[in-house]
């Protein structure tokens, strides 16, 4: 966890709501990249990232500041990923003919990562879009 983060989880456990908010603007990004590779719908995405935060923000004094909050606010995410997914069948939108070669490798390997399960594509998405380490996806995805 790097210092400006360690410090913002600092001042949520501490209990200054302000840093909340920093706390979401200093993960989001990732978070969102996380679950649309597992999720592949922009619609499911914001949903279960509303979701994981609300939860967080719940627990958020009893958060542990040597613990990665990172990789404990992703655990919750997906594992709200994987309710929704339970509940729901993702639909799958239809690829476009007038499309540039970059949007149609896109679309292929889009493709090609709705073939996998839903666990084998978060996967992939964690390892090489996020660069997350084997031991961290372990503890995420149990």
């Amino acid at each position: 966890m790097d210092d400006e983060l360690r410090t913002v989880v600092t001042r949520v456990h501490a209990g200054e709501e302000a840093a909340f908010d920093d706390l979401y603007h200093l993960t989001v990004r990732q978070l969102y990249r996380t679950l649309y590779t597992y999720l592949m719908t922009r619609e499911d995405v914001e949903d279960v990232v509303q979701e994981a935060y609300l939860k967080l923000y719940q627990v958020r004094r009893k958060l542990d500041d040597t613990r990665s909050v990172p990789v404990y606010l992703r655990t919750i995410a997906i594992n709200c990923a994987r309710r929704k997914l339970r509940r729901s069948h993702p639909v799958r939108a239809p690829v476009e003919d007038d499309v540039s070669g970059t949007e149609l490798v896109k679309g292929v390997v889009r493709e090609a990562l709705q073939q996998l399960s839903p666990a084998d594509r978060l996967v992939m998405g964690l390892f090489y879009s996020e660069q997350t380490s084997i031991q961290d996806i372990c503890r995420m995805t149990g």
